[in-house]
């Protein structure tokens, strides 16, 4: 009879088969982890952005119109401000005056984030 001290050939390349597969796999949800962290890094910069820009458009409104930022100054998010009469009615059916909406939206790659409120300007 013959000991066995060692493996055979076909036993360590079915571990490495097994091996390959699993550490393919662990790479691939590793992959998707940093997308998704990146993808949610990204949306918080542009939801800071906007909050940040709610806050400047309240102290310094845009007149009726648009007005925009460049992505090149602004971490690669392009922002985008729009103030509008606000087409809301009472109970009688008059247009209420004074009201404005301000809507800012922060597009990057094929994402976009939005914020809208009214604003009151007599």
């Amino acid at each position: 009879m013959r000991s066995r001290r060692g493996f055979t050939l076909l036993e360590v390349l079915i571990a490495l088969g097994v091996f390959a597969i699993a550490a393919t796999g662990l790479t691939m949800a590793l992959q998707a982890l940093v997308d998704g962290a990146l993808i949610a890094r990204q949306r918080m910069a542009a939801r800071h952005i906007i909050e940040s820009q709610l806050a400047l458009a309240y102290a310094n409104p845009i007149k009726e119109g648009v007005r925009e930022i460049d992505p090149d100054t602004n971490a690669g998010i392009h922002v985008v401000e729009t103030m509008e009469p606000a087409e809301l009615t009472d109970t009688n059916g008059l247009t209420i005056p004074g009201l404005w909406t301000l809507r800012i939206e922060a597009r990057w790659e094929n994402s976009m984030e939005e914020a809208e409120v009214l604003v009151f300007r007599p």
